[in-house]
């Protein structure tokens, strides 16, 4: 795969298993807590078999997220990117997220509400390279999206002026 970077690809992975697990356990103890529970223990409630077959949940949906929950999506200017940087910032900037670093050519954004940040498990980093034509946007897909619509709309529309 082009751009494939194997050791982004394990530290996601490794972050999914550990948040996913620690939300799931967290999720049960509510449960286990706020119900009638006359012989069971926390533990039991959760038997060898249940064990087994939620740790293949979590490591599968963990190992496979990555791959389609992150994507870069080209966006044709055809301009200089200097017109429209502060626009660009705007931007994004009104998708939830806020400018970190500009730096060689890449705007680095991270989202602004640390509730976002924290169930994203801190990989809500968008990168916008704007150093040629077309603008290199990626970041997790959702996100990527709707910003990447927002900004190829504003260059349809500036292109029409």
């Amino acid at each position: 795969m082009k751009g494939f970077n194997i050791g982004v690809y394990l530290r996601r992975v490794l972050k999914y298993i550990i948040f996913y697990t620690i939300l799931i356990m967290a999720m049960l103890a509510i449960v286990y807590f706020t119900s009638d529970h006359p012989s069971t223990t926390f533990w039991e409630l959760i038997q060898p078999e249940q064990q087994k077959n939620l740790i293949i949940l979590i490591v599968a949906f963990s190992v496979v997220y990555p791959f389609i929950g992150f994507s870069k999506k080209e966006i044709y200017t055809n301009r200089p990117m200097a017109e429209d940087k502060e626009t660009v910032i705007c931007i994004v900037g009104e998708s939830g997220f806020i400018l970190v670093s500009d730096q060689d050519g890449k705007m680095v954004f991270k989202a602004k509400r640390i509730t976002m940040r924290i169930f994203r498990v801190f990989e809500d980093k968008i990168t916008i390279k704007y150093n040629d034509n077309p603008l290199i946007i990626e970041g997790m897909r959702r996100d990527m999206q709707r910003i990447a619509r927002h900004l190829e709309l504003f260059f349809q529309q500036s292109q029409e002026k």
